[in-house]
């Protein structure tokens, strides 16, 4: 039904980081800036506090799970029939984001980079990546993030020097002047793309942990990492491009590594902030696609998973190419539709569970003591 692996909690924070950091360096700084323009860094600050609080919820959620995934959880707390049906619902949330990040690597692709190739192919190479990691298994995906991490750090830590000339901290000010309602929408934007979406390590956490007592801290460092970085680009983006520049890009992070040149010798090296990006949207992607394959073979209740991975891949292929007709309607929807879907499955449908089995629990425990009385 599913594989019987367990990870090290420094692989989870790996995990974490790169899944945080999955579309978020690309596309965050041009939804948090037409928000709430230069004030856009402590929106992001805010959004870490509530990322952080969010991974400390799914730490509480895996705690009350045991050696359990959530589909299995849900069959627990609601019973096999509703409890699958609640299941179906995230195997279908995990297929529709796994479809989404092939077509924001497809999009971005064919927009900056490789301009004549056909979207579809894109789709395809990445898709067989990722098909090909879910089949090694988790323990094959988070020993290869232990390995591209280093190169995502280090590729970051030399897009940041190389920009400290370029950076205009007066671009800056006038500072604090963004409303309240505002700060709001950006900050909800913030969460909804780096932080509820990480109700997916349920699938993880704690069931294939090898030492699950030190989970809790390296989730919530991955994640405290990943949303950090993500506000750094922000940042740099706003010193170096000015807020209204960000807003106004659609990839504001590329747009802001093209600006680099020192002494006219090291210039144009966007293909920085396109490793970086590659390297971790095939990991949140990777994942994404793990959990789907994984749940729907809880709910089949099949003892093998990796028959699904190319069927089901094929499947996300072809939704990807209709998932967004077009770059606007994907903007629509990411801003409209997005975070209050998130809101639920990351949020509302785990706090539900949660209390859930809490009342479940304590009514065992009082008919279980009045029946010794």
């Amino acid at each position: 039904m599913e594989e019987k692996v367990r990870i090290s909690p420094f692989q989870l924070s790996v995990l974490t980081i790169l899944f945080t950091t999955g579309t978020t360096f690309l596309i965050i700084p041009s939804t948090m800036t037409a928000e709430t323009k230069q004030d856009a860094w402590v929106s992001s600050i805010l959004g870490i506090i509530i990322c952080l609080g969010l991974s400390y919820f799914f730490i509480v959620c895996g705690r009350e799970m045991g050696r359990k995934n959530y589909i299995q959880y849900l069959e627990d707390v609601y019973g096999r029939l509703l409890g699958k049906m609640i299941g179906l619902l995230y195997v279908f949330f995990c297929f529709n984001g796994t479809a989404a990040l092939l077509s924001y690597f497809g999009f971005f692709t064919t927009t900056q980079m490789l301009t004549t190739t056909p979207i579809e192919v894109l789709h395809i190479l990445l898709a067989i990546l990722i098909i090909s990691v879910v089949r090694a298994g988790l323990e094959v995906l988070a020993r290869t993030g232990e390995l591209m991490i280093i190169w995502v750090f280090l590729l970051l830590l030399a897009m940041i020097v190389f920009l400290l000339p370029d950076i205009q901290l007066e671009r800056l000010t006038p500072s604090f002047v963004a409303s309240p309602m505002n700060h709001t929408k950006a900050i909800i934007n913030f969460v909804a793309i780096a932080g509820l979406p990480l109700v997916v390590f349920l699938m993880i956490i704690p069931k294939h942990i090898n030492r699950p007592d030190l989970a809790k801290w390296n989730f919530i460092a991955g994640t405290l990492i990943g949303t950090g970085a993500v506000t750094v680009i922000i940042v740099l983006c706003i010193l170096v491009l000015g807020a209204s520049t960000t807003a106004r890009q659609l990839y504001p992070s590329y747009v802001l590594a093209k600006t680099i040149s020192v002494f006219d010798i090291i210039q144009r090296i966007e293909s920085i902030m396109a490793g970086i990006w590659v390297i971790s949207i095939f990991f949140k992607t990777a994942i994404y696609f793990y959990v789907s394959v994984v749940g729907f073979a809880q709910i089949l209740e099949v003892k093998n998973y990796h028959f699904l991975t190319i069927p089901m891949g094929m499947l996300t292929v072809i939704f990807s190419t209709i998932i967004y007709p077009n770059i606007e309607f994907m903007s629509h929807w990411d801003a409209k539709y997005w975070p209050p879907y998130l809101i639920i499955m990351g949020f509302i449908i785990p706090l539900f569970t949660l209390i859930t089995d809490k009342i479940k629990k304590r009514f065992k425990s009082k008919k279980a003591s009045n029946s010794t009385s």
